[in-house]
């Protein structure tokens, strides 16, 4: 639906149109400021449904009048008169107010006209100027920034570059005075390093504090640690949890389970609670930072609200986008992108051996409304829904956001994390590689703190820049 188009006239706030209407205040027209000025808490109703359903019963008593009391009236005044009673004059005066009456409505429709017509035309200006406006920022600037990045990019090709002709393009890079062109990426700092007795696949760093929720696919516990190890907290969940995800409106976990195709919420005091079902088996969840749960299913991902409707798509059907088998899934707060790890349904051991050469892992990426805006299937490929030439074996486990809205993924082969291009798809960096066994869990905390899961149950906890 379209935003409204303020009315002018606001009488406390000059400049300001009116928006609303205060349902707590007999209809009172406000503005915006209003909402949050004397009208805050109030119960509000837009001003163009008030207008309608002002219309509307306007019309109602037209017809009222018109189809049954006037005539009733009429009726009653000629059954008066057959009987002797004369009510010519009482009869003027009905006619009178009719007329008068109607005639307040015809202006009342009038101007209510007037004002829409007004408002169609403000609408269409503001949005010519903003055509205009955004259409020269696209010309004059964000597209002569584009073409400098891709000539640069050219330029920086390996064997082509040169510290001369950097400087004479970008200048040189000075940090606090030093020369930063080619000073090496620093390896990570390791903050904390342990080991857990039970095993776990998934890690959801919590919203403040230096702690995380870890869970495994097949264990009915989930278990909240601190940066050192030390277990705070446990939820028996009585049922195998499969992934889990901390709301970021609220830091409570949610979970899926296979066996019943639930979602389920664990409230602030520790009971699990089954928010809704779905139709396929869930593999996987994100909250979003709007609260809408973003399931990743057989065969599909798909956006629901916290009680369970699906959320519709511009053209009316769900918002949808294909996969074989998504897991550990994330959404960024920053851009509203979802992205989830696809393993197309292969196992490891016969990906790697080469048995289904038609089947590739490979990380997703959407924007909120989950409309595909690439797949990264190996280092160095961004094809976007097309097959491409594999330049390596691919196997990525996991993936979070980090604070500019690009992605780190876990990847098997490597034994590293990788740093991906948020709008590209484009491996731009090794953050981190293992010296042990592979990453396999991910999850980055907004205080800079990454937190890596390996195979081998042991937990790394870095200083991510």
């Amino acid at each position: 639906m379209a935003a409204q188009t303020p009315v002018p006239g606001c009488p406390r706030h000059k400049g300001m149109g009116f928006v609303y209407v205060c349902k707590s205040c007999e209809d009172e027209l406000i503005c915006m400021d209003c909402v949050t000025d004397s009208h805050y808490g109030h119960k509000m109703g837009k001003l163009t449904d008030y207008v309608a359903d002002q219309k509307r019963e306007i019309q109602q008593y037209v017809d009222k009048l018109s189809r049954t009391d006037i005539p009733k009236i009429k009726e009653d005044i000629r059954e008066q008169e057959t009987s002797g009673g004369g009510y010519q004059k009482v009869i003027s005066d009905i006619k009178r107010q009719g007329e008068k009456m109607k005639h307040n409505i015809d202006n009342a429709i009038d101007l209510i006209v007037k004002m829409c017509t007004e408002l169609e035309k403000l609408n269409k200006s503001v949005s010519e100027k903003n055509k205009t406006t955004l259409t020269q920022h696209l010309r004059e600037d964000l597209e002569p920034k584009l073409d400098r990045c891709q000539q640069v990019w050219h330029v920086c090709k390996p064997g082509t570059i040169s510290t001369e002709l950097l400087e004479r393009m970008l200048g040189k890079v000075l940090v606090d005075g030093e020369d930063q062109s080619y000073k090496p990426i620093p390896t990570p700092v390791v903050l904390s390093e342990f080991e857990k007795s039970f095993p776990y696949d998934v890690c959801r760093t919590c919203l403040t504090g230096d702690e995380a929720w870890l869970s495994y696919w097949d264990a009915e516990s989930v278990y909240r640690v601190d940066i050192k190890g030390s277990v705070k907290k446990t939820i028996k969940c009585k049922v195998k949890v499969d992934s889990i995800f901390v709301s970021p409106t609220t830091g409570r976990v949610w979970f899926c389970v296979i066996d019943d195709r639930s979602i389920r919420e664990i409230t602030t005091g520790g009971e699990v609670v089954t928010r809704f079902n779905v139709n396929e088996t869930p593999y996987s969840l994100c909250i979003t930072s709007d609260d809408m749960v973003v399931v990743g299913m057989d065969g599909g991902i798909q956006l629901y609200t916290t009680d369970g409707r699906a959320v519709s798509a511009g053209a009316g059907g769900p918002c949808r986008q294909v996969a074989d088998w998504p897991h550990n899934m994330v959404s960024s707060s920053l851009t509203g992108d979802v992205a989830a790890v696809d393993s197309d349904n292969v196992g490891y051991d016969d990906y790697i051996a080469g048995k289904t050469p038609d089947k590739q892992p490979h990380v997703i990426v959407m924007d909120k409304q989950l409309n595909l805006k690439f797949r990264c299937k190996d280092i160095g490929t961004t094809k976007s829904n097309k097959s491409s030439s594999q330049s390596s074996k691919f196997s990525p486990s996991d993936v979070c956001f980090d604070g500019a809205g690009d992605i780190l993924v876990t990847e098997r082969i490597t034994k590293s994390v990788l740093l991906i291009d948020g709008n590209t798809g484009r491996c731009m960096r090794t953050v981190y590689t293992s010296d042990g066994s592979a990453p396999m869990c991910i999850s980055l905390h907004e205080d800079g703190t990454l937190w890596v899961g390996h195979r081998d149950d042991r937990m790394k906890i870095l200083k991510y820049k």
